[in-house]
């Protein structure tokens, strides 16, 4: 007799083969998302510390820091290039790393590890939706070819996004946290938040919810990776980012991959001025410009942008009082994304990653069936389709918002499973 493959091993397959399909795809690819690390780490590491920020005089316009453009001419490289946006602790680190290793080299790496972090993701979603054996090896499955076939997983993999190993982290703490994991659960979020923000929300729920060990342990690891920042780079860079930050949050930008309330807004509604800004690699190719819309939020939509995410947390924390179900977590994620300043789609990941779990809560047959209405808008032939449209040309983000919104909206009437 022949013998019996475990479900660890078909998991480590369908790992092995969603890298390997992933890294054929992308793995020479540019990802201008990564190299901006590299980028703030290169000049950060030359003592040229006022290149790591672009220092926006208000307004979020996604330009990089003036001199980064012209280094990457005279690299021979004329491709995208974005701003450093995450805290000044990654570019010290990175610093240290760029006189070793080139942006090549940088993203090669990532091309390898990324599709393994964002497998992972997806099998801690898995396991916090109680699924286990062959159970498990179908929800991974599934939740592999959404990532895959998608925008939201294709643009993250391909642009090597820093924001695949912070939806790990952001549901490897809800699995940690509901497993009864405390301190690991903390310190996963903590080093979350430490690179992206927003993140830290979630420790207000467990707050709410007298999470009290992973609680702690986020406060103590948040603490000390803020310390460390600090120590490092010094308050002047600190400022810097919290400068770009403030802009960022004053920002509506609109292009077809920000799923949000304030893009669709700005269309739909527009206040004020709407900027078209040039992006650099345009040069190269005049006859083909890429740009994106920015608008200046005035004071009034501003405030009220802050309400909504104050109401939505103390919603959530409400709720957390006593006990949610697993569900309530990823519903929570798309309603955060949703009113975010700037959410690309690929803010949506860690709610994605529990998308599987809609044939088993609304069975089989329906369950499928809402799985790949969800999922077939957000495929490239999809975007082409509703991009050809003779709408409005921003038809592609106000889709994908729509998208977002229904995937919340299905996860939060699922049928109940476990509360904890």
């Amino acid at each position: 007799m022949g013998r019996t493959i475990r479900p660890g091993t078909a998991l480590l397959v369908l790992i092995l083969l969603f890298t390997a399909l992933s890294f054929a795809r992308h793995g020479y690819g540019h990802s201008p998302d990564l190299m901006a690390t590299w980028l703030a780490g290169h000049f950060y590491g030359q003592g040229a510390t006022d290149q790591v920020y672009a220092g926006y005089d208000g307004l979020f316009t996604m330009l990089p820091p003036s001199e980064w453009w012209p280094y990457l001419v005279e690299q021979g490289r004329t491709e995208a290039v974005y701003p450093y946006v995450y805290p000044p602790l990654w570019a010290a680190l990175a610093s240290h790393l760029t006189p070793w290793i080139g942006i090549d080299g940088f993203q090669v790496a990532a091309s390898l590890v990324n599709p393994v972090l964002l497998a992972l993701m997806v099998l801690l979603a898995g396991r916090a939706c109680g699924q286990a054996g062959w159970a498990l090896v179908r929800f991974v499955a599934l939740g592999l070819g959404l990532m895959i076939f998608t925008l939201p997983g294709l643009v993250a993999l391909a642009q090597n996004q820093p924001q695949i190993l912070v939806s790990l982290l952001i549901v490897g703490a809800i699995e940690r946290d509901r497993a009864g994991a405390g301190p690991t659960a903390g310190a996963l979020l903590a080093l979350a938040a430490a690179i992206k923000l927003y993140p830290a929300v979630l420790a207000l729920l467990w707050l709410a919810g007298r999470r009290w060990r992973s609680l702690t342990a986020f406060v103590l690891v948040g603490g000390a990776l803020g310390g460390l920042s600090l120590l490092l780079a010094g308050w002047p860079l600190h400022a810097q980012f919290l400068n770009d930050v403030a802009a960022i949050r004053q920002t509506v930008l609109m292009n077809h991959f920000t799923y949000g309330l304030d893009p669709v807004i700005a269309q739909l509604a527009p206040v004020g001025e709407v900027m078209i800004v040039t992006a650099p690699e345009s040069a190269a190719s005049p006859s083909n410009p890429v740009g994106w819309r920015v608008l200046e939020k005035p004071p009034l939509w501003s405030g009220l942008s802050t309400l909504a995410l104050l109401a939505l947390v103390a919603f959530g924390g409400w709720r957390c009082r006593h006990g949610v179900d697993v569900l309530f977590w990823p519903v929570f994620l798309v309603a955060l994304a949703l009113i975010l300043p700037l959410s690309w789609g690929y803010h949506y990941l860690p709610a994605l990653a529990f998308l599987p779990v809609l044939p088993i809560r609304y069975g089989l047959r329906w369950g499928t069936a809402l799985f790949l209405a969800l999922a077939l808008p957000l495929t490239v032939p999809a975007y082409r389709l509703i991009r050809d449209l003779p709408l409005t040309d921003m038809a592609p983000q106000i889709a994908g918002t729509a998208i977002m919104i229904a995937c919340g909206i299905a996860l939060a009437l699922a049928p109940r499973g476990r509360r904890g």
